[in-house]
Parts: C-alpha cells; structure tokens; sequence
C-alpha cells in the first residue's frame, strides 16, 4: 500500500482529486501564505517596502533550485503562453523562416507562433497528430529556414513523454533554438536544465506545482536571451535597484539577466507568495521521490485496471510513461457516461478528446487508486 507523500493538502471533504493535470491543489503552506497576503492587504501597515523585492526574489531562487539553474536566467510569467511569447516576439523574424511544431500538441505550445504568419513565418507541424515523435523527426524536418523548434515535454493529450535531451541535441547540432513547454512536467519529473541544449523553457505554477492559478515562469539560456528584443518597461522594475523611495526617476536599469522579461507587477503577493511556498515544498520533499511516488500510483492503476472493460491508451512502462495515464471503455462511446459516473461518486479526472485522463500526484495514495478502479469497474 502507498501512502499520501505529504499530507499537507486538503481536505479534500470525502472526494478523491486524480485531475493534477489540470489543477494542482495548494498544499496548506502555499495556502497561509496566500492567507498572509491577503492579510497583509487588509492592514497595509505591514507591508514593508522591501517585500516588493523579497516576493519576487526568493520565487525566483525557489524555480532555480528546483530546475538546477542560475536565478538569473529565470523570468516571473502568469502562465505558460506568456515566455513562449516572449521568445516568439522577441526574436527577428524574416519571411520564409520557419517554426517546427508538433501536430497533436497543446495549443498553448503552437499558438503564440501563428501570430507570425503575418510577418511570412511559416508554421511546420510534423507527425502524424498523435504527437509521437522523437529526435530523428524532430531532425528530418528542420531545414534551411528553420529558427525554432518548439513541442512539449509531456504531450496533454496523449500522455506521453519525449526525450527532450536527445531532441535538443539535434536542434542544437543544427544551430535551431530549442524551446519546451513543461507544464505537464516540472514538480512530477526531475529537470536539470544545466545538463541540456534546449534554450527556453515554459511552464505554468498552478499544475504538478501546485501553485495559483495565473502564474508561471520561464527559463531563458543567456544566448537566446541577448537576441531578444521585447521590451517590458514598467515602474516596478526600474525601481528595483533603486528602492520605493526614489521614485522621481525615469530611466531604466541596464538589465541582461531574465528578470528584464518578468511579467507586469512581478511583486504578486497573492499569487507569487503562494507560489513560492508551494515550490518550496516539494524542493524540500525532493522531485526525484515525488517522481517515484507517482509513478508507484501508476503503475497500482495499470495492474488494477480491469482489462475486460477498459484499455490504457498512452505509454504503460518505460522513458515515454509520464504522470499522465489516458484510458478508454473498450466501447469508446462509453467513456462519456463513465466520466458522469466517476463525478457523481466524487472521483475527479478529466475526459480530454473523448477520453479518460488520470493524473495522481504526491497527496493521493493507493486508497485513492483503488477508489477509482473499483468505480470504473462498476461502471463498465
């Protein structure tokens, strides 16, 4: 039996959440500190000065640490579209350049670029829609107008996995910048940006995170990053290096480190305090026993599963296995009323595309697991 790997989550008042895909729960620090801010709001009396730097800067340390990277090269977003935006609008761009998508991906991954097409880029998705591609597609479609390859981690839809160090090895052998969405990865799968060529990063807070809604962060490798023209002057991050108390001045720092593409009002204390607190935590839990422990739940649900009624569609074992487990009623026209039915006895997953996605993580245990099979048996 598995145990919750934390139980500083909740109550969840009888239900069973198996939907971390969509929404990570705040675990109870993340939540005081929530609680706090808002505090802090009601009686601004305590509300310091220097905690207009001190919210975003230790953030900031707090996704370094977790991701194996400098602070400098971590930017504060509200969602993962925000840095894929930055890097889309932010480099040069000539007619007949080229973006390489993945067809079958998250739309946030392919979006941002399509506002390109104005400027003559052309938008190449490859694959067959099902979003199974690996290093040797990723390098049989990029040619001489290539700029960026751009795909997920962990694709939404199918939930699988794909080697992003062997991807970025052949964008880079290529001279192409390598640009992840990892939303569907970082705080389930260990990350160590150092040890790869990809050149940008994405990923929201409020997943595998389980941060607030809205929030987010980006990781820009510094030779990307000089290529970047996407200004964001605001009066917070001129102050910075300054303090609030020298606020007739209106010229902006000369900045080169990633915080020059934060977000607006990167001092977000509802919502980057919480943040922080949560990421926190799970760097204090440890990525790598958080990973094992839900891969445990996966694989309780794959051997459970009844196989009479229901088939796993996305990877069952190996690299390409993510946190992420789609399943199907054999008759797929069923999976509708099954979801219905999981809802009524408060099992909460998702139904993506006309299919079943099951997403545990650190707080579920194998009584959840056994909740939830137990519930797709009788309802098959």
């Amino acid at each position: 039996m598995t145990a919750a790997l934390d139980h500083r989550f909740g109550p969840f008042d009888g239900g069973v959440w198996l939907n971390c895909a969509h929404q990570g729960p705040l675990p109870h620090p993340a939540r005081d500190a929530a609680l706090d801010a808002v505090a802090a709001k009601v009686t601004p009396a305590v509300m310091t000065d220097e905690s207009f730097t001190d919210v975003p800067a230790r953030l900031r340390g707090a996704l370094a640490r977790l991701i194996g990277a400098s602070a400098d090269d971590v930017l504060l977003a509200n969602s993962t579209s925000y840095t894929l935006n930055v890097v889309a609008q932010g480099l040069s761009w000539r007619a007949g350049d080229e973006v390489v998508c993945v067809d079958g991906d998250f739309p946030a991954t392919v979006v941002p670029w399509r506002a390109l097409e104005n400027k003559g880029v052309r938008i190449k998705l490859i694959g067959d829609g099902d979003a199974r591609i690996d290093a040797h597609t990723v390098a049989a479609a990029i040619g001489p107008r290539t700029r960026v390859v751009c795909l997920s981690w962990v694709f939404s839809f199918f939930g699988h996995a794909v080697d992003i160090a062997s991807i970025a090895r052949a964008t880079r052998e290529r001279d192409v910048w390598c640009v992840i969405n990892a939303s569907q990865a970082i705080g389930a799968r260990p990350l160590d940006v150092g040890g790869l060529d990809i050149d940008a990063l994405a990923c929201c807070g409020f997943k595998w995170l389980c941060g607030p809604y809205a929030t987010g962060f980006g990781w820009l490798r510094p030779d990307l990053r000089a290529q970047l023209d996407y200004p964001q002057p605001h009066w917070l991050r001129a102050q910075s290096a300054r303090g609030l108390n020298r606020a007739l001045d209106y010229t902006l720092p000369d900045e080169t480190a990633a915080s020059a593409f934060d977000v607006f009002c990167n001092a977000n204390f509802f919502n980057f305090a919480p943040l922080a607190a949560a990421v926190e935590m799970l760097g204090d839990i440890g990525i790598e026993r958080i990973a094992a422990h839900d891969q445990q739940l996966i694989d309780e649900l794959i051997e459970s599963l009844n196989r009479s009624k229901y088939k796993v569609l996305s990877p069952r074992s190996g690299d390409q296995r993510s946190t992420l487990v789609y399943l199907s009623h054999q008759d797929p026209a069923a999976n509708e009323r099954v979801a219905q039915g999981l809802k009524q006895r408060r099992v909460s997953i998702a139904q993506r595309e006309g299919r079943l996605r099951v997403a545990p993580h650190l707080y579920n245990s194998s009584n959840d697991i056994t909740r939830l099979t137990e519930a797709l048996s009788e309802l098959g």
